[in-house]
């Protein structure tokens, strides 16, 4: 049975888009808000680490970045393993093992059992994150992928505005209890959060359209029609599809240099505004920092919100990341010039946050709108690892020039600069395509 539908949507694709997003997107948001907790929790632990371990700024900026080398380095195995063995295993795998490891950095006794673990940690997370993207190519068709790439990255503002919230009160409130310090009961609470939702993945979560018993026939059919259509339709003119494809791809690698500068920017807003809101507010409290932490990826939240709405019914643009990272770029130099005065700094905070992470989302757009099938499954893990070298790179660079200089004002130069650069190669970019095409 097919079921074609041109300007307006038949109710079998509206009834089919509504039941996997029900589905799908709860277990899918809620897993990379816990794996984001998990991965960015060292950032409040950062005075617990310095008082009990004796770490500096660049030993804190080693280990966060260490993380993103173990991310980087099975990254693309993972994702292909995904695509062959199916998402339900391999996610529920993914989330156990980090979340067992988590509950571990609360138990390390020193500076180098927290380096390991957080290797250890990128290792076992290495895939999720693009697996998930291209898990939603399974399931949902080009007309509205920008719009679930938004929702979905939702995530990572609700994971960073009620992470620091949570980690406030528990910084303040489970400080002690067991014998154990404050921070690392940040690590035991996220790291049980991950195992719990590893197990209800593996029940919840379904490989592909093919096996949702979930969906009536008529929509499992459509579905499947649909996409196989559009796959077909990426994949037209190219004589080569599997996992070398996405790999040899030029762009798909110039897209992963776009997508490290981004991620130069982004990274270091994660893990160092709790010490940056704290320099800023001095007198601030444990759970006063974090409340101030939360207000830029609030407003974030609420951006992606509304990109999502927008994005309802067409595809995302180059224009929509190459704008927010311009403005983004101007927030860090208001940053830079103000950091002195708080609140000028903050509301700058904000407005880089509001468009560095919105336009990550929109990035994402574009390798699904290009890649199919196993090339998909390289090539999107090949990006998303180039982009977590900035990961390393880029909080390490931090901690570097702020113990050299004693100042955050030249870093956050770096961030803006890094952004700028990314703006200016997707414009560039834009106009040769569109040369090309006239």
């Amino acid at each position: 049975m097919v079921i074609k539908i041109d300007n307006v949507l038949s109710d079998v694709a509206v009834r089919t888009k509504r039941k996997v997003f029900r589905r799908l997107m709860p277990i899918l948001m809620l897993g990379y808000i816990v794996g984001y907790l998990d991965r960015t929790s060292i950032s409040f632990a950062s005075q617990g680490l310095s008082l009990e371990f004796g770490m500096n700024a660049t030993a804190f900026g080693f280990a966060v970045g260490i993380f993103f080398l173990g991310y980087v380095l099975f990254e693309i195995p993972s994702n292909v393993l995904l695509h062959r063995v199916g998402a339900r295993i391999w996610i529920t795998r993914i989330m156990i093992s980090w979340g067992i490891i988590t509950v571990f950095i609360g138990l390390t006794t020193g500076a180098a059992g927290v380096y390991i673990l957080r290797f250890l940690l990128g290792v076992a997370e290495a895939g999720f994150f693009p697996g998930i993207i291209l898990y939603l190519t399974y399931w949902f068709p080009n007309a509205v992928r920008a719009r679930m790439l938004s929702v979905f990255m939702l995530s990572v503002s609700i994971a960073l505005a009620t992470g620091s919230l949570l980690n406030g009160q528990i910084l303040q409130y489970f400080d002690g209890l067991l014998g154990f310090s404050g921070w690392r009961w940040i690590f035991f609470v996220g790291g049980l959060l991950a195992v719990i939702l590893g197990v209800l993945s593996f029940f919840l979560l379904t490989d592909s359209p093919q096996k949702a018993r979930w969906l009536d026939e008529p929509e499992r059919q459509w579905l499947i029609e649909t996409l196989a259509r559009e796959g077909e339709e990426r994949a037209a003119g190219r004589s080569d599809h599997g996992i070398w494809a996405g790999l040899r791809d030029k762009r798909v690698i110039l897209l992963a240099v776009i997508f490290f500068l981004i991620q130069f920017g982004n990274y270091p807003l994660a893990f160092w505004l709790p010490q940056l809101v704290k320099k800023i507010g001095p007198e601030l409290s444990a759970v006063q920092v974090s409340l101030v932490t939360a207000i830029p990826y609030a407003c974030a939240a609420i951006v992606l919100f509304l990109m999502a709405m927008r994005f309802a019914r067409r595809d995302a643009q180059v224009a929509h990341i190459s704008i927010p990272l311009i403005f983004a770029s101007g927030a860090f130099a208001v940053i830079t010039a103000f950091l002195g005065q708080p609140i000028i700094a903050l509301m700058a905070i904000t407005v880089a946050t509001m468009c560095v992470l919105p336009a990550t989302a929109m990035f994402w757009s574009l390798p699904t709108h290009y890649l199919t099938g196993a090339a998909a499954a390289s090539g999107i893990a090949l990006i998303n690892s180039v982009g977590n070298i900035a990961g390393f790179v880029s909080p390490y660079s931090y901690g570097l020039l702020r113990d050299a200089t004693g100042s955050d004002s030249v870093a956050l130069a770096m961030l803006g600069a890094a952004v700028s650069a990314a703006a200016v190669i997707l414009i560039i970019w834009r106009n040769k395509t569109r040369d090309r095409a006239s």
